[in-house]
């Protein structure tokens, strides 16, 4: 390489890029879909107006199970990003919008967690999507957020998984702490096919004694 343009690329230090994103703050703001120009941070006017809000109907699954969205667009594509883009952001404006009409069940909830990532998972994506979206949650309900009293031993990601094998994934690879006796615990997760991970939470939690598990997902493949 030039040394030139390697003395150029070693001034492009820190000090320098802060001033190119300085520079960037002032440009238009663009829909992270559609790139449209959007007075938000994530989505124009054309793209929330298409968000498929299921309303607070309880999935057919048993127990409190709830979802904000169907799983359809632009979900599907706001929670790929989050999930797998690395768009911790999305992840936490997708808590935003399910805040914005929380299911009822929700505000009788003393605290809230996220359904947990295996350690190693979460090392290698640098976050957990579902802890991300409870943030949000537990600000605008002004709740605690927990996010050590569910724990997830190592298993085979749910994904492409049919409803038994779900099942059987998830099977008692969960535990919760002690902590959770006698509480009403809200756990937020992504996206629910089956209601497995969710039943595997709450059969987790109600062991440890929690006193009520109410389940809410930011989409539901229904």
């Amino acid at each position: 390489m030039d040394g030139r343009w390697s003395k150029l690329i070693e001034g492009l230090g820190p000090y320098n890029r802060l001033k190119i994103n300085h520079f960037s703050a002032w440009l238009p703001a663009r829909c992270v879909l559609c790139a449209e120009t959007t007075r938000g941070p994530t989505l124009c006017r054309g793209c929330l107006g298409d968000l498929p809000w299921r309303g607070h109907s309880k999935l057919r699954a048993a127990g409190e199970l709830h979802a904000s969205f169907h799983y359809a667009f632009p979900i599907v594509e706001c929670i790929g990003r989050a999930k797998l883009g690395g768009d911790c952001g999305l992840a936490r404006q997708l808590g935003g919008w399910m805040a914005a009409r929380p299911v009822p069940a929700a505000q009788a909830c003393e605290i809230v967690c996220a359904v947990p990532q295996h350690w190693r998972r979460a090392i290698g994506r640098g976050y957990n999507q579902a802890l991300e979206i409870a943030k949000p949650i537990a600000a605008a309900l002004g709740r605690p957020l927990w996010t050590d009293v569910l724990k997830r031993s190592a298993g085979a990601p749910q994904r492409g998984l049919g409803r038994g094998a779900r099942l059987r994934n998830l099977s008692g690879h969960m535990r919760a702490g002690a902590a959770v006796a006698g509480r009403r615990v809200l756990v937020i997760d992504d996206v629910t096919t089956t209601g497995a991970t969710f039943r595997e939470a709450a059969r987790a939690l109600r062991a440890a004694g929690a006193a009520t598990v109410v389940c809410w997902a930011a989409a539901a493949v229904d």
